[in-house]
């Protein structure tokens, strides 16, 4: 289950689990955002809190993803994602968009296995540990959602 808004314990508890902090780079580290066009999505399963999803206004026609779920959460990420996507095409926009981080190839997987498309490359555009890294960008839009 994913309902919307997360408590502050919440929100410590993603941001300092080793498995999600994997997220961060260099010049942006793990860490919440606070932001009126952030919203954050509390992730549930058996009414254990699983984690989250950030939900990122870019405009007024697109939403921004970020996956910020437990490891425990492994086996119910489908349902979860699609409970996270079903929410944000419940909203006024016509695509979603996740960048996924390369090397962080189950993140790109899991995207691609809830219909996401790969899109393009951002070459050279994060550096993580030191090391420069590309983002892919992976989108879908509200046609390929009510294909689902």
């Amino acid at each position: 289950m994913v309902t919307i808004g997360i408590s502050e314990k919440h929100l410590l508890e993603v941001y300092s689990d080793p498995y999600i902090t994997k997220i961060g780079h260099d010049h942006r580290p793990a860490s919440p955002i606070q932001h009126p066009n952030a919203t954050y999505l509390s992730a549930w399963v058996d009414g254990k809190f699983s984690g989250a999803f950030l939900v990122i206004k870019q405009s007024a026609v697109e939403l921004e993803l970020h996956a910020l779920l437990k490891k425990s959460a492994l086996k119910e990420s489908r349902n979860l994602g699609m409970a996270c996507l079903a929410w944000a095409f419940a909203q006024p926009i016509l695509r979603v968009t996740a960048y996924i981080i390369e090397g962080l190839e189950m993140a790109k997987n899991y995207c691609i296995k809830l219909g996401f498309k790969i899109e393009g490359c951002r070459r050279s555009a994060c550096v993580q540990n030191g090391i420069v890294k590309d983002v892919y960008v992976l989108g879908m839009t509200r046609q390929e959602w009510s294909a689902i």
